[in-house]
């Protein structure tokens, strides 16, 4: 648990120093563009690819497809629970939206895969990358829509990480060798995924006060949902079906803080972030705690 508790801390420290810089106004919204740039388009789609194209075989898929269903059933689960929840926090159309988002979808990006594989390796990444699948087709459709008021547009789904998972998924199923400097290459890019997306954290957090971040008490309500309540009750499912094997990376996916799409998206139509970075903030710090609460209660150590 030690390993597990030091990981956690690690991408907290990140996100301090990203809020200090931010802060400090050594870092503003332009470096956090070029921060969120780099890690959508190369260092995610990287750490992705190269997962799947070394470990993604016929032998894995059939083994690990169960994954996948329980995924499917957890965001369709989420997606139904979520709308009465919301309506019953808030009357604003919008707040809803930003509430049903955070409620569906934890942040598994950018912080639910550095995780798994700074605590567990790659192995657990993978098995992490194939549970979140669902969630990625959510979040470029309904997701997006519901935070920018578009409707569903397919295109979205092109997104470089679905490419990424694409390409990696077919270059492993083909058991296709990866040049040894393209390898090195993908390695060095995966490694600076953790570092960059907490100090994108860091840097966005800081835009805002955080007196006005901590006085909203529905957030600490959505928050200790979504860090505690959804992972162990859909644990707690596993375990019950006897598919004791899925905890892992169940709860390293469900576990994680808001996502910052719910800062992201908004700004795409001048709508304001303020309660999507104060998800982001709360649940960040909060989850210190709550991750390995969750593993601990599930007797998943490393």
């Amino acid at each position: 648990m030690q390993i597990v508790i030091e990981q956690v801390l690690i991408l907290l420290l990140f996100i301090a120093v990203g809020y200090t810089l931010g802060k400090t106004k050594i870092a503003n919204s332009d470096h956090s563009k070029v921060l969120s740039v780099l890690g959508v388009y190369i260092f995610i789609p990287a750490n992705i690819f190269k997962t799947f194209a070394s470990r993604f075989t016929v032998a894995y898929l059939s083994e690990k497809y169960p994954l996948i269903l329980a995924s499917v059933g957890i965001v369709v689960v989420m997606a139904l629970l979520s709308y009465p929840i919301a309506k019953l926090l808030i009357k604003d159309k919008y707040q809803q939206a930003i509430y049903r988002y955070s409620l569906v979808l934890p942040n598994y990006g950018y912080v639910g895969y550095a995780l798994a594989e700074g605590i567990f390796g790659a192995d657990m990444l993978l098995n992490v990358m194939i549970f979140a699948l669902p969630m990625s087709l959510y979040t470029y459709t309904i997701g997006y829509c519901s935070l920018t008021r578009t409707k569903v547009n397919l295109k979205k789904l092109l997104s470089p990480t679905n490419v990424a998972i694409v390409l990696g998924a077919a270059w492993g199923l083909l058991g296709l060798p990866v040049p040894s400097v393209v390898g090195a290459v993908f390695n060095k890019a995966s490694a600076c995924m953790g570092p960059v997306s907490m100090l994108l954290t860091g840097i966005v957090i800081s835009q805002y006060k955080l007196l006005d971040l901590f006085t909203n008490k529905n957030v600490y309500i959505i928050s200790m949902l979504r860090l505690f309540v959804i992972p162990c009750a859909a644990a707690g499912v596993m375990c019950l079906m006897g598919l004791n094997p899925l905890v892992p990376p169940v709860l390293l996916i469900l576990a994680m803080p808001c996502g910052m799409n719910t800062i992201v998206f908004p700004k795409l139509v001048g709508e304001d972030c303020r309660t999507g970075a104060a998800l982001t903030c709360v649940t960040s710090i909060l989850c210190c705690i709550t991750i390995p609460l969750c593993l601990w209660l599930f007797g998943i150590a490393a």
